[in-house]
């Protein structure tokens, strides 16, 4: 059998099953959805199942929503859930959370699959914006900055540790 033939056939038959566990996955959250309130989870579960498996397939097409999806889910479930924030925080946080999801690409494509570096670009400008908001708010303190300095470093130090560097055609 020709490879090519093989691998649209691999291909087609992963499409099936990714599509089969997201609807598996909503079907079981609706199930679950009258007995538990799960509604605040259920884009985060789904960002974080196209994660998982963007990373085991090394497939960057289902990396990049699932990155957007969890983000937008950490986001919902820092908004509306049980974690306190003062109505003038939430939409910083939000985008905060938001731009977490931007960077997720970022870091796991540089894991498993070719990096995708601008994905770091509107993750920045969600960054700035979020911490925008929280600063005017005066929600930031000077000892929080520390902890942000900290993940910045953490970030850098995933990236150089995972980049290859780009591959040269005359050598």
């Amino acid at each position: 059998m020709d490879s090519n033939l093989e691998k649209k056939i691999d291909n087609r038959r992963n499409h099936r099953i990714a599509a089969g566990v997201i609807l598996i996955i909503f079907g079981v959250a609706s199930l679950l959805q009258r007995w538990l309130d799960i509604g605040n989870y259920i884009i985060l579960l789904l960002g974080l199942g196209m994660l998982v498996w963007g990373s085991i397939s090394r497939r960057t097409g289902w990396i990049i929503p699932g990155g957007v999806l969890t983000g937008i889910g950490l986001g919902i479930l820092a908004t509306e859930s049980g974690w306190i924030f003062p109505l003038a925080d939430q939409d910083g946080v939000f985008l905060l959370c938001f731009a977490l999801g931007w960077f997720l690409i970022t870091l796991l494509t540089a894991i498993f699959t070719s990096i995708q570096w601008w994905a770091l670009i509107p993750g920045s400008i969600m960054t700035l914006i979020g911490a925008g908001i929280l600063a005017t708010n005066g929600v930031v303190r000077w000892a929080d900055l520390n902890l942000v300095y900290a993940v910045i470093l953490i970030v850098v130090g995933l990236v150089i540790i995972t980049y290859k560097g780009r591959s040269k055609k005359n050598e």
